[in-house]
């Protein structure tokens, strides 16, 4: 008898994309999934789908229906994520709608690759904060201030890694423009004193 490795359990949440009448771009569900590969496997237990979505795939009745965004509600067809906490038989979910993150890109991300995961990490991150929050650490703040604290430490942890060959390049740009900023600084300073 040998001993094989099991491959019932997934790794993480599984990504399952929904589209009426839109094509999203090549790259996006790979750009998902890299994301995702970032973030520490025990905040994704319990997120069992990643939907990427757009407006028109929805319901009417989740067009219509709200949600809270910053201390105010918007229609969920106007925003760029949600999140479905587990209820009964419902396990957790991100939804992401990806026609709506596409627009809020701008014409910039196609030219600064560098730059093509920020958008949707935002979006991804925040999202995921809220799963973070609900099912693995609550805290008892605002709601969107804890996702958008996560968001933050997701995004610090992914740019760490994925973009660890920047670190030298930013170690000596900071060591050079920091005594610039000192001079200003200091002549702002001396200027005001003198007025």
């Amino acid at each position: 008898m040998t001993n094989t490795p099991r491959d019932s359990e997934p790794t993480g949440p599984a990504i399952v994309e929904f589209y009426r009448d839109f094509e999203p771009p090549a790259s996006f569900r790979q750009n998902v999934e890299v994301l995702l590969g970032y973030v520490p496997p025990k905040y994704l237990v319990g997120l069992r789908t990643i939907v990427l979505t757009n407006r028109t795939a929805l319901t009417r009745d989740k067009r219509k229906q709200k949600t809270w965004s910053r201390n105010r509600k918007v229609r969920l067809a106007e925003s760029l994520g949600s999140y479905s906490r587990a209820w009964k038989s419902s396990p957790a979910t991100v939804s992401l709608y990806v026609d709506n993150i596409i627009a809020s890109w701008g014409k910039w991300w196609k030219w600064a690759p560098i730059l093509r995961y920020t958008v949707t990490a935002d979006v991804l991150y925040h999202e995921i904060g809220h799963h973070i929050h609900t099912e693995h650490r609550p805290i008892y703040e605002g709601r969107e201030n804890v996702a958008e604290d996560w968001s933050k430490k997701l995004w610090g942890n992914f740019f760490r890694k994925h973009y660890w060959y920047l670190f030298p390049f930013l170690y000596v740009l900071a060591h050079l423009v920091s005594p610039l900023v000192e001079w200003r600084k200091k002549k702002k300073r001396s200027a005001g004193i003198s007025a």
